[in-house]
């Protein structure tokens, strides 16, 4: 058995493998990370499993209907293009698995959303921005599963653990948070978090052996849109809704499934953006 600091980035390398390629075979697939990380199928099914709850094979079917949930939400494509864009060869198939997911057919998922939040949404006490040019950003992440109503609590966990290797690799501060899920859709209402900071420091830094227990993750050079908020009356929870409604009732811009990005300013800015990646 592996040593527990070993097993957990093992994990975490899995999780991070099978969210880049939801759109792959799923049994080959996840055979494939088995060979990347150099250790059975088997033993990454039984470890995978008992890390976050459930199989590999459930934990990649959970990614994809996030995925297929915020592009009903917030995008105009057609029901068979998302259902082929998250992995599903036909959209029979997309749909049985996604009415079994969430109760509901893609199609009266979608029109629930919209008749529901489809009034212009109020972005209130911030102010528009647009990043044409992508974000290309190197980050030292960690990852976190849980309540939202718990981030804050990862944030302080993310400190106190990896503090040395902020300070070594991360200094002036820039802290950025990924969210990759809606966690209003998930059956169990869990998010999947990244508290991530910029990476200042490259030249001394091994992209390869990251400090143990990190991850690095590059940021999409895409288009994002969103509303930079005066840090002491930014609401997560309210604020992720409002203003992915917003970008896409209001403004006509689809959003992708990429994680919404959280940048918090200079502590003495007293700001917090909210962007999504567009089309």
């Amino acid at each position: 058995m592996l040593p527990g600091t070993q097993t957990q980035f093992l994990v975490e390398k899995a999780v991070r493998s099978i969210e880049s390629g939801i759109d792959d075979g799923a049994v080959e697939y996840i055979r494939g990370i088995a060979r990347q990380l150099n250790i059975s199928h088997h033993h990454l099914h039984r470890t995978f499993a008992m890390a976050i709850g459930e199989t590999p094979g459930a934990y990649r079917r959970r990614v994809s209907m996030h995925a297929a949930a915020m592009r009903l939400q917030w995008s105009n494509e057609p029901i068979g293009r998302i259902g082929f864009a998250v992995g599903y060869a036909s959209q029979a198939a997309f749909t049985r698995v996604f009415e079994r997911f969430f109760g509901i057919l893609p199609g009266r998922y979608r029109a629930s959303y919209q008749n529901e939040h489809g009034a212009p949404a109020r972005v209130e006490g911030a102010r528009f921005v647009q990043v044409d040019g992508g974000m290309p950003l190197v980050l030292l992440a960690k990852r976190y599963r849980g309540s939202s109503e718990d981030i804050d609590r990862f944030w302080i966990d993310f400190f106190h653990r990896f503090g040395a290797a902020i300070e070594s690799y991360s200094m002036p501060l820039r802290r950025v948070g990924l969210i990759y899920n809606d966690w209003r859709v998930d059956p169990d209402g869990v998010v999947r978090y990244d508290c991530c900071v910029v990476i200042n420091q490259l030249d001394a830094f091994d992209m390869q052996s990251p400090p143990e227990g990190l991850h690095v993750v590059l940021s999409r050079e895409r288009e994002y849109a969103g509303y930079r908020f005066p840090s002491p009356v930014y609401d997560r929870r309210k604020s992720y809704i409002n203003v992915g409604d917003s970008l896409f009732f209001e403004r006509s811009l689809h959003l992708t499934e990429d994680p919404a990005v959280e940048m918090f300013g200079d502590p003495d800015a007293h700001e917090t953006t909210l962007l999504y990646a567009v089309e």
